[in-house]
C-alpha cells in the first residue's frame, strides 16, 4: 500500500492521507466480498460507488454488498495483445509500443474511433513520417510539402517530431490532379493528356467526366464550337482517337479556348507556387500517400517549363505501374506487393481523414492567392478526423520517450498492423466507424450489408461497398469466418471457369 500511495499521488489519484488497502495487507479479497466488509467497517461510508475491471470481483460482488458498481475496461485489445508475438526480434519494443496504443486508445475515450485510430492509423502512419524525415535529413531536403488532402494528418505527426529535425521546415500545399490538370496543359497536345490518364488510355472513360476534368461540358461544346460526341462512353482506340481529335486535334474549334483557359490557370498555379515558395532556390520534396504519380508528373512538368529544378517526392505505397523516376525521384515506405487495393482505399477514406475538400483551383483574395473548393464544400472537422489526429500525436510525441524509433522495427510494427487490418482476424475489432467514412468512387466505404447484396457478393464477386470484407465483417459478425471462406472459394470457381473460357 506504500508503495502503491506513492504512485497514486505521483498521478494525481491520491490527493491526501487517505488509506490505501490491498489485499494482501488486509487478508482480504474482493472476489470474494470480504474486502468490501473490511473497508465499510473501517470507513462507515453513506454512499458508495465502486469502479473496476473484473466482472466478478469489481461488479458482482460490489452490487451484493450494495455499492453503486461500474465496469472499466482497460484491458489490451487482441491487437495488442498479440503485436509483441509478431517479431520475436521486436518483441520487447513491440510491448512498449502495444502499451501505447492502449493508453491513446484509452486516453481518447476508449471507444471504437480511437481503438481504430490506436490500433491501426497510428502504427500505419507513424513509421512512414518517421521515414520520411529520416530520408529527407539525409537527403539534405529542407523543406517538406504535405500534399492536400491525404497528408493532412502526415503533417500534424510530422510536427510531433519538428525538434527532432530542426532543419526541415514543414508546410502544408493545396493541390489536386484537378487543380494541377489545366496548368499542366497550358500547351495542350492529346499526348500529355494521356501521359495523366490511368494506364494511359481514354478507353472506359465517361465523356463528360473528361470534359469536366477539361472545364468544359458537352452542351458547351455543342454550343459554342460545334463539336459533338456520338458515344457517352469511350469503349475501343476509334473512339478515343476521334475525342482527343475533337479536343486536341489541329482541326479542334476547342483547341484554342482550351489553351487560353489553361494560361489563365497557369498564372495563378505559379503565382501561389510563388508565394509558397516552390520557386525557391532551396531543396524540397513533396509527401503523398501515392498510387500512381500523375501529381509528380504535372507538378514537375511545370517546374521544368519555368526553368524550376524537380522536386522530390515520398509516397506510402505505390502501384506496379508507377510512373519512373523520369518524372522526377521519388521514395516509396512500401512496394507495390505489399499493400493490397483493399489497403488502398483503407488509406485514403479513412487513415487520411482530412478537414478539407478536394481543392479545385486557386484565387486571389487580399493580395493572396487561395485554394477554391467544389460550392458548397468548406473546411469542416468530424469524429474521424478529430480522432486519428489526437491519437497519432500521442503515440507520436511519447515513442521518443520509449527509445523505439529503431527503422527496421517502426517498419514491423506498420506491418503488423496493416497486415491485422487487411486480414480482419481479430474478433474484437469494432468497424462501426467505417460507416461514417466518405463514400470512395461514388459506393458507401463500409456499411452493413443487405441480404440480396451479401449473397452477391458471396456467390456472384459483385462489388457493393470500396472496402466489402469489412462490411461482410460488420453484417456477419460471429459468422465471417465461415462467410468469407465461401466468398473465397467461389472466387476460385468464377476465375477458374473465367480463365477456362477465356481459353476457349
Amino acid at each position: 500500500s506504500e508503495f502503491l500511495a506513492q504512485i497514486l499521488k505521483r498521478e494525481g489519484s491520491l490527493v491526501g492521507n487517505e488509506k490505501v488497502y490491498v489485499s494482501c495487507e488486509e487478508g482480504a479479497r474482493k472476489s470474494t466480498g470480504t474486502l468490501y466488509d473490511k473497508v465499510r467497517a473501517h470507513l462507515n461510508p453513506t454512499h458508495w460507488e465502486h469502479y473496476g475491471d473484473h466482472p466478478i470481483s469489481d461488479v458482482k460482488q460490489a452490487r451484493e454488498k450494495g455499492i453503486i458498481a461500474t465496469q472499466i475496461n482497460t484491458a489490451f485489445t487482441e491487437s495488442e495483445k498479440t503485436l509483441p508475438d509478431y517479431s520475436k526480434r521486436h518483441s520487447y519494443e513491440l510491448s512498449c509500443l502495444a502499451g501505447l496504443q492502449r493508453a491513446a486508445r484509452i486516453a481518447n475515450g476508449n471507444n471504437a474511433y480511437s481503438a481504430l485510430a490506436a490500433d491501426f492509423v497510428a502504427p500505419a502512419y507513424i513509421p512512414y513520417v518517421q521515414f520520411v524525415l529520416e530520408k529527407a535529413k539525409e537527403q539534405g531536403l529542407k523543406r517538406l510539402y504535405f500534399l492536400s488532402r491525404d497528408s493532412y494528418i502526415l503533417q500534424k505527426i510530422a510536427e510531433c517530431k519538428q525538434s527532432e529535425f530542426p532543419d526541415i521546415e514543414l508546410r502544408y500545399l493545396f493541390v489536386s490532379r484537378k487543380a494541377l490538370l489545366l496548368p499542366y496543359l497550358q500547351e495542350p497536345t492529346a499526348a500529355k493528356f494521356l501521359a495523366v490518364q490511368d494506364k494511359q488510355t481514354l478507353v472506359g472513360k465517361y465523356v463528360e467526366g473528361l470534359l469536366s476534368s477539361l472545364a468544359t461540358s458537352s452542351v458547351e461544346l455543342k454550343e459554342k464550337f460545334a463539336t459533338e460526341f456520338e458515344y457517352n462512353r469511350i469503349t475501343n482506340k476509334q473512339q478515343e482517337e476521334d475525342f482527343l481529335n475533337k479536343i486536341f486535334g489541329e482541326k479542334s474549334n476547342f483547341r484554342n479556348h482550351l489553351k487560353k483557359t489553361a494560361t489563365e490557370k497557369r498564372e495563378l498555379l505559379n503565382a501561389y507556387f510563388t508565394q509558397e515558395g516552390l520557386f525557391d532556390d532551396c531543396e524540397k520534396a513533396m509527401v503523398d500517400v501515392g498510387w500512381l504519380g500523375t501529381t509528380r508528373l504535372m507538378i514537375n512538368s511545370i517546374l521544368r517549363e519555368e526553368e524550376q529544378k524537380d522536386t522530390h517526392f515520398f509516397y506510402y505505397g505505390v502501384r506496379g505501374d508507377v510512373l519512373d523516376n523520369s518524372h522526377g525521384i521519388f521514395y516509396n515506405y512500401f512496394t507495390p506487393q505489399e499493400l493490397s487495393t483493399a489497403l488502398t482505399t483503407m488509406v485514403e477514406n479513412y487513415f487520411s481523414a482530412s478537414p478539407y475538400p478536394s481543392t479545385t483551383g486557386y484565387r486571389v483574395e487580399n493580395g493572396r492567392v487561395v485554394p477554391t473548393f467544389k460550392e458548397g464544400e468548406s473546411v469542416k472537422s468530424n469524429r474521424i478526423i478529430d480522432t486519428n489526429i489526437a491519437v497519432c500525436t500521442y503515440i507520436a510525441g511519447e515513442i521518443p520517450h520509449t527509445a523505439t524509433q529503431k527503422t527496421d522495427m517502426l517498419r514491423t510494427w506498420c506491418k503488423c498492423a496493416t497486415e491485422t487490418m487487411l486480414t480482419l482476424k481479430h474478433s474484437d475489432i469494432d468497424l462501426s466507424p467505417l460507416c461514417n467514412a466518405e463514400t470512395f468512387d461514388g459506393k458507401p466505404f463500409v456499411k452493413i450489408l443487405s441480404t440480396k447484396e451479401l449473397f452477391n457478393i458471396m456467390l456472384l464477386g459483385g462489388r457493393c461497398t470500396a472496402f466489402d470484407k469489412a462490411s461482410i465483417k460488420l453484417t456477419t459478425g460471429r459468422l465471417f469466418g465461415p462467410v468469407w471462406k465461401i466468398c473465397r472459394i467461389t472466387g476460385k470457381i468464377r476465375r477458374f471457369l473465367y480463365l477456362r473460357f477465356k481459353a476457349k
